[in-house]
Formats: C-alpha cells, structure tokens, sequence
C-alpha cells in the first residue's frame, strides 16, 4: 500500500511538473509571439510614418517649385507689359 501510495505521488508530482512545464513554455511563446507582433507593428508603423513624411514633404516642395515658377512668370509678364507700354510712350 505505501508503495502504491508512493508511486502514484511520484506520478502525480511529475504530472504536475510537466504540465506546469508546458504551461511556462506556452507562456514564453506566447510572450514572444507578442512582442515579435508589437516590433512588426512598430516597425510598420515607423515605416508607413517615413514614407508619409517623404511624400508630404516631396510634395510640398513641387508645391513650391510651381509657386515660384509661376511668381517668375507672373513677373517676366509684368516686365515685359511695362517694357511694351514703355517702348509704345516712347514711341508716341
């Protein structure tokens, strides 16, 4: 009897180590499973953040460009009616 007793104790203590064993190896998993997903996340976000500025800013400086092409124009037409009016004043 003592030594049945013995030996389902035995079985049970290892039963419990093993299950308890999973568990902390399932848990480690799953810790690691989160926190690979939380860098990917991270990573993603930073990633879409930076290509958002670049075309932010890509665009803002065509925006630019164009402003100043077309105050040049604007000017090189101003310029250019002046000098006309000029010239014909002269003329006259």
């Amino acid at each position: 009897m003592v030594a049945v007793a013995v030996a389902v104790g035995v079985a049970v203590e290892v039963a419990v180590d093993v299950a308890v064993a999973e568990a902390v190896v399932v848990a480690v998993a799953v810790a690691v499973r989160v926190a690979v997903a939380e860098a990917v996340g991270v990573a993603v976000a930073v990633a879409v953040a930076v290509a958002v500025e670049e075309a932010v800013g890509d665009a803002l400086a065509v925006a630019v460009e164009v402003a100043v092409g077309v105050a040049v124009a604007v000017a090189v037409l101003v310029a250019v009616a002046v000098a006309v009016e000029v010239a014909v004043v002269v003329a006259v």
